[in-house]
C-alpha cells in the first residue's frame, strides 16, 4: 500500500504534516475527513532506494535502554495525571536520539488526530515490539495504561538483563579466540618460514608434521585471497540457506539440541514464554492471543510451532498444559505441574512469574557452566595447535644431521 505525506488543519485551527498508508489519495482524503482534519496538501512519497534504506536503517535505531526509559517516564508522566499526549510530547523533547524523536513526534500527532496509540505504534514495529502493541491495546481498553507501561518496563530490564549476561559470557572467549588466531596467524606467516630457510631445497626430507605446517603457511602467505574468497562465499551460502523456511527449520532444532549451547538456549527461551505470557494474562489480555503474542517474541519455529498446537487446544477448550506434555524437551515436568496447578487454581499469571523467575537464574547458571565446559577445551585447542607447530619446528632439529646429508 503506497505512502502519502499530507498537509491538514486539525479542529482547533493547527497545521498539522504527517504519513499515511491508503490505497489512493482520494480514499486517504475521505479518511482524514473522518477524523476532523482539512487536507490542503496531498502526495504520494517516493520510495527510497534498497541501498539508500537500508544504508539510513543502520542508523536508525532505538536501544533497548531508551525503550525502558520511555516506558518507566511514560507510566509517571500518566499515573501523574499528565495526558497521554502532553507526555509523549515532552518525553520526545528530551529524547536524544533524532530518530525516537521524529517517531515520538509521527505518535504524537496521531493521538492529536484521534487515533488510539496502539494503532499509533503499530506504523512503528522497527521500534516497538508486538508484545508491547498488545499491552497497549489491553491497557488502553481497561484503563490502566500507567500499570501495563510499568509491568512492561519491568519485562524488558528482565529480558536486557538475561541478553547481557549472555553477551558477557561470550566476550573472554571471543577475545582469547580472536589473540589466539592472531598469534597463530603471525606465527606461521613470519616466524616460521624464517625458522624453515635453513632448510630451502631439503623440503622433502623433513618429517610430516613439518610439512603439513609448512603447507599451512604457504596456503596463508600466498593463498590468502583464496581463504578469504572461501569465508565469503561461505558466509553468504549460510545467509541464503537461513532465509529458506527450510533452512532456519534446520537452524532453530540445531539451536535447541547443540552441545554446550542447546540447554541454555531452552532456558532462555522458557524464561521469557513464561514471563511474556504471565504478563500479557496479568494484564488481561486473552489467553488465546497471549499465546499468540507470546509466539511472535520467541525466535524460533520450534517453540513457535509448539505454542501454535497449544493455541489450537486451548481454543477447541482445553487446557494449557493439556499439549505441553508432548514436548518434554521444550517444557519440563516441573514447569507442565506448576502451570497446571495455576490453572486449577485460578493463578496462571503468578505461577508463570514464578516459573520466569526461577529460569531467568536458571539462565544464569547455565551460562556459568557453559564458561566453566568452554575454558577447558579452549586450552585443549590451543595445546594441539602449540604442540604441532612445535613438533613442525624441532623434530628437524632433532634429526638435522640426516637432513643435511
Amino acid at each position: 500500500m503506497p505512502v502519502y505525506t499530507y498537509k491538514a488543519i486539525d479542529h482547533t485551527g493547527q497545521v498539522i504534516e504527517a504519513e499515511e498508508n491508503g490505497e489512493s489519495a482520494e480514499s486517504l482524503i475521505k479518511k482524514l475527513s473522518g477524523m476532523r482534519l482539512s487536507v490542503i496538501d496531498i502526495k504520494q512519497k517516493k520510495k527510497l532506494s534498497g541501498f539508500n534504506f537500508k544504508l539510513g536503517s543502520l542508523f536508525e535505531r532505538v536501544s533497548g535502554h531508551e525503550l525502558k526509559y520511555f516506558y518507566v517516564n511514560l507510566a509517571t508522566l500518566i499515573n501523574s495525571g499528565c495526558t497521554l499526549k502532553t507526555s509523549i510530547a515532552a518525553l520526545s523533547e528530551q529524547s536524544d536520539n533524532k530518530y525516537f524523536q521524529r517517531v515520538l513526534l509521527d505518535i504524537d500527532r496521531d493521538i492529536t488526530s484521534g487515533k488510539a496509540m496502539s494503532e499509533s505504534i503499530a506504523k512503528h514495529p522497527r521500534v516497538f515490539d508486538q508484545l508491547f502493541i498488545t499491552l497497549v491495546k489491553s491497557g488502553e481498553e481497561g484503563g490502566m495504561l500507567d500499570q501495563i507501561l510499568l509491568r512492561y518496563a519491568s519485562y524488558i530490564e528482565n529480558q536486557e538483563k538475561i541478553k547481557s549476561r549472555i553477551r558477557g559470557a561470550m566476550i573472554l572467549p571471543a577475545i582469547i579466540s580472536v589473540v589466539a588466531v592472531g598469534v597463530v596467524i603471525g606465527l606461521l606467516t613470519y616466524v616460521f618460514p624464517t625458522f624453515m630457510q635453513m632448510f630451502a631445497g631439503k623440503e622433502h626430507l623433513l618429517p610430516a608434521p613439518t610439512k603439513f605446517v609448512i603447507w599451512v603457511s604457504d596456503t596463508l602467505r600466498y593463498g590468502y585471497h583464496w581463504i578469504f574468497a572461501a569465508i565469503f562465499s561461505f558466509v553468504m551460502m549460510a545467509y541464503m540457506i537461513l532465509q529458506t523456511k527450510l533452512g532456519w527449520r534446520w537452524f532453530c532444532i540445531a539451536q535447541l539440541h547443540i552441545p554446550l549451547f542447546g540447554r541454555l538456549f531452552r532456558k532462555v527461551y522458557l524464561a521469557r514464554f513464561a514471563q511474556t505470557l504471565g504478563a500479557l494474562i496479568k494484564s488481561g489480555v486473552p489467553t488465546l492471543r497471549a499465546i499468540s503474542t507470546t509466539g511472535e517474541t520467541i525466535p524460533n519455529v520450534i517453540v513457535t510451532d509448539a505454542l501454535k498446537v497449544i493455541s489450537s487446544c486451548v481454543e477447541r477448550g482445553g487446557t494449557i498444559t493439556a499439549e505441553m506434555r508432548n514436548y518434554p524437551l521444550l517444557f519440563p515436568n516441573m514447569v507442565i505441574l506448576m502451570i497446571s496447578v495455576g490453572e486449577s487454581t485460578g493463578t496462571i499469571d503468578t505461577m508463570l512469574e514464578k516459573v520466569g523467575g526461577y529460569f531467568e537464574a536458571e539462565v544464569q547458571e547455565a551460562i556459568s557452566a557453559l564458561l566453566s565446559a568452554i575454558e577447558p577445551i579452549m586450552t585443549v585447542i590451543m595445546g594441539v595447535v602449540v604442540l604441532v607447530l612445535a613438533l613442525s619446528m624441532f623434530l628437524p632439529l632433532f634429526d638435522i644431521g640426516k637432513t643435511f646429508s
